[in-house]
């Protein structure tokens, strides 16, 4: 055993049981004790890469008969690994870093002993003290680093995991993970996370079970706690207030990949926003400055380049009132809603009331609202719709025998659209400068701030503030 054949032996039989070329460095031997300062695997499978500094173990006897070495007390004290469930065709870009596999294996020949001694393993326990993992799949990526890993033998061919402490940076989140713990089990070549709790922006929370099995995974989480001011440009930070929580699911395999969800905004409230205070000034009313909302939520489902958000609910008790859906095709909007005013929000505005919205359920006024564009250049058509009723709305009230008066108010709606339908004012001017183009604003940025939430879409927060600086 204290022979460079049993260390070549070894690294055989570990390498066969990864799929992969295995090296440990010399062995230093205190009775049954063992230890090397490195071992190195390389072009496993979807376990690309790993290396490990540190390595001791205690090595029994016992299960020689059965065909098997029995190693307990494994601890390690930095364990670097490299996990990638890409095609292996992909080539260059997915092979291990330098850092994590520098070592030139010594030779793929098989050892003396090889065909004389147990070609398997039994492991009772394994100990990291710091590990730091690479992830790459085609639903996303991840890094984490200085995690705590404790792993004990349950019964045959299964293992217990546990992981405490460290950090984790994925483009999953537009933060980085603060871990607490997370649970799971190994069994048949198959991951079972039972249990994942991690710290998640200033103080939201973030809970993910699942499992995973070669290229196919399955995970199920809830997002909790999350203020709304984190996911937005710096400049819309004091407009938009609120608790966000979701819960998602990511299935995927190796032909796609499929996310999926509920996003809920509680304690919401929408305040300082030039279109909010030009709104509360035509409709008499202050409530619309600050802008409380009772019901904010969607559902999504995004598969490739296509999001779908559905079943889009947002309110304010006694004031407004949109619900519809969109789709986001290569940053390309198709949405179709339905938005709800209360008797008397507009009545100001000439035709608003009795030619755009008209009487539906839940005791509101209702007009349709089409949502097209990019998400850069989003376009409605609501505001179109007003103006042209608020013309027709001056026309009817001139009186047939007034053909003068008639006259001029068809010149003034024609010409003059900002002194005719004056009581509109900047909400129907259609000035990019004004109230209607900060509208299209607030379609813009949210958007973009909605897909922050969403597992897998690039977040667009540094994107939108980098625009504005």
């Amino acid at each position: 055993m204290h022979s460079d054949d049993f260390r070549i032996f070894v690294s055989d039989t570990v390498g066969s049981a990864l799929s992969a070329d295995a090296h440990f460095e010399l062995f230093e031997w205190q009775g049954m004790d063992a230890r090397t300062d490195g071992f190195i695997s390389e072009n496993g499978q979807n376990v690309r890469a790993i290396k490990a500094d540190g390595v001791q173990a205690k090595i029994g006897l016992g299960g020689i008969s059965r065909g098997v070495w029995e190693v307990s007390d494994v601890r390690i004290n930095q364990l670097n690994l490299l996990i990638n469930t890409f095609p292996n065709e992909e080539g260059d870009a997915y092979k291990a870093d330098e850092d994590n596999a520098t070592a030139i294996l010594s030779s793929n020949e098989p050892g003396l002993l090889s065909g004389w001694l147990p070609d398997r393993v039994e492991f009772d326990s394994i100990e990291v003290a710091s590990a730091d993992i690479n992830l790459k799949t085609p639903a996303g990526g991840l890094r984490a680093r200085d995690l705590a890993v404790r792993i004990d033998s349950s019964s045959a061919g299964a293992y217990d995991i546990l992981v405490t402490g460290g950090l984790i940076d994925t483009n999953w989140f537009g933060s980085q993970l603060d871990l607490i713990s997370a649970r799971g089990k190994w069994r048949n070549e198959r991951i079972f996370l039972t249990e994942s709790k991690a710290k998640v922006y200033k103080r939201g929370r973030l809970s993910l079970n699942g499992e995973l099995e070669g290229d196919d995974f399955g995970i199920y989480g809830s997002l909790s706690d999350v203020r709304a001011e984190e996911l937005v440009p710096p400049n819309w930070q004091k407009s938009i207030m609120g608790n966000v929580n979701a819960k998602f699911k990511v299935l995927s395999d190796s032909k796609k990949t499929v996310l999926r969800g509920k996003v809920k905004l509680t304690d919401g409230v929408l305040t300082a926003l030039p279109i909010l205070d030009t709104i509360a000034a035509y409709s008499n009313t202050r409530r619309f400055r600050n802008l409380v909302l009772s019901e904010a939520t969607f559902k999504f489902w995004k598969e490739g380049e296509r999001l779908d958000i559905n079943d889009i609910v947002i309110a304010s008790e006694g004031l407004v009132r949109v619900v519809g859906n969109i789709t986001v095709d290569k940053e390309t909007l198709n949405g179709r809603f339905r938005v709800g005013i209360v008797p008397g929000t507009l009545s100001h505005i000439p035709g608003a009331e009795t030619k755009v919205f008209l009487r539906g359920d839940k005791g509101l006024l209702w007009a349709p609202l089409r949502i097209t564009g990019t998400l850069d250049n989003p376009k409605e058509d609501l505001t179109d719709r007003m103006i042209a009723a608020a013309g027709e709305r001056m026309f009817e009230l001139v009186p047939e025998t007034g053909k003068m008066a008639l006259k001029f108010a068809h010149k003034s709606a024609v010409e003059l659209p900002s002194k005719a339908v004056d009581a509109a004012g900047k909400i129907l001017e259609g000035d990019p400068e004004g109230a209607v183009g900060e509208g299209v604003d607030i379609i813009r940025k949210g958007a973009g701030s909605v897909l922050d939430l969403i597992p897998g879409v690039t977040p667009r927060k540094k994107h939108e503030a980098e625009e504005d600086e």
